[in-house]
């Protein structure tokens, strides 16, 4: 049985558990659903307000607000590139909108990672909203977290009748204040998830081979690492391609489960033949799973967040703005339900083959 398989199963037998202890949960303050489970409390109502106060939170809401409309017109932007191939059917789409789903869209192996990164980011978003209220003299009424199917979450709940009349300004920061932190995160963990592949790669790992090809033929296989090519170290694909460029005869030195071997192969097309990724100790690994995936959650919370799409931030901001300008909160709903449809015909061509 697959490790996907065992891993639902898993989850089914988890939630068949929740939902037969509901009513004990609900007697601890759960909220349970199928796939929904849900902790919330009262708390307090002012959030590190030394930091809140400070001037450079009050700098950092300024520049939220306009972080977060950036993270609103690029959300629209990404949800009609994605729509693209459909507009323009002769043109592939560069875009591609897909779930993150541990075991179906992305490897069972990721989910710890992924996991553990959607918790931190939903958490700290969820914190810079509460410092903002505080800010912005809003009292937090209380917060609580979320498992939707297997996907962790956080919320915190500004008391709505302050929130609401409050100025525009106010309704603008605190809102704003989650998607520019998601923003500034995507920022920090971008260079990282980027560069520090290729600085800390100890080698080329091979995930396969393409049949008939001059790897092929030299019975090299999947799972080898390959050191040097003609004596000369590699450790990062440009420093493979520049040597195969150089000739047409290489001597390989490679890691296989029987040792380092030396294989020659010859290739008058400059081409090995095989899949391959950055090689590295197992100690940063994980460091470098979790860099990967805080920069791929963050930008797209940003991003999705950031879009007016009805339940999001960007929803919000959205309708507050429209708003000002005297247009009704009708209107809002309308062109916001409007970016949802699209939005799920995009997720939809996800899986449609190209």
């Amino acid at each position: 049985m697959s490790a996907t398989v065992n891993f639902f199963l898993g989850l089914i037998a988890f939630w068949a558990i929740v939902l037969a202890l509901r009513n004990y949960l609900s007697k601890k303050g759960f909220t349970v659903y199928p796939l929904f489970l849900m902790w919330k409390r009262e708390t307090r109502d002012q959030w590190l307000p030394r930091l809140a106060n400070s001037k450079g939170f009050k700098i950092f809401e300024i520049a939220s607000v306009i972080l977060a409309i950036i993270s609103m017109a690029g959300g629209v932007f990404l949800i009609l590139s994605a729509l693209s191939a459909l507009l323009i059917p002769a043109k592939a789409s560069s875009v591609k909108l897909e779930p993150i789903i541990p075991g179906v869209t992305v490897g069972l192996d990721q989910a710890p990672y992924i996991l553990f990164s959607i918790g931190v980011s939903v958490l700290v978003h969820e914190l810079m909203h509460a410092i903002s209220s505080t800010s912005n003299k809003v009292p937090v009424k209380g917060g609580g977290v979320i498992l939707l199917g297997f996907f962790p979450g956080a919320f915190v709940e500004p008391d709505e009748n302050s929130f609401m009349s409050s100025t525009l300004s106010s309704k603008l920061k605190i809102v704003s204040a989650g998607i520019a932190i998601n923003l500034i995160l995507a920022g920090i963990f971008f260079p990282l998830a980027v560069y520090l592949p290729s600085l800390l790669s100890q080698g080329i790992y091979i995930d396969g081979v393409i049949p008939n090809s001059a790897a092929y033929n030299a019975s090299i296989h999947g799972g080898y690492v390959l050191e040097s090519v003609n004596g000369i170290r590699v450790t990062t694909p440009s420093q493979l391609k520049a040597i195969l460029d150089n000739g047409t005869r290489y001597t390989l030195g490679l890691i296989t489960p029987h040792g380092l071997e030396t294989i020659n192969v010859t290739s008058q097309s400059h081409f090995l033949g095989v899949y391959i990724s950055y090689y590295y100790s197992p100690l940063v690994y994980p460091f470098l799973s979790f860099f990967l995936w805080m920069f791929i959650v963050n930008f797209s919370l940003a991003l999705l967040n950031g879009a007016p799409l009805i339940i999001t931030d960007g929803g919000k901001i959205f309708t507050e703005i429209l708003k000002r300008f005297h247009v009704s909160e009708n209107v809002s709903m309308a062109i916001q339900g409007l970016l949802v449809l699209l939005l799920i015909i995009a997720i939809s061509m996800s899986f449609i083959p190209q």
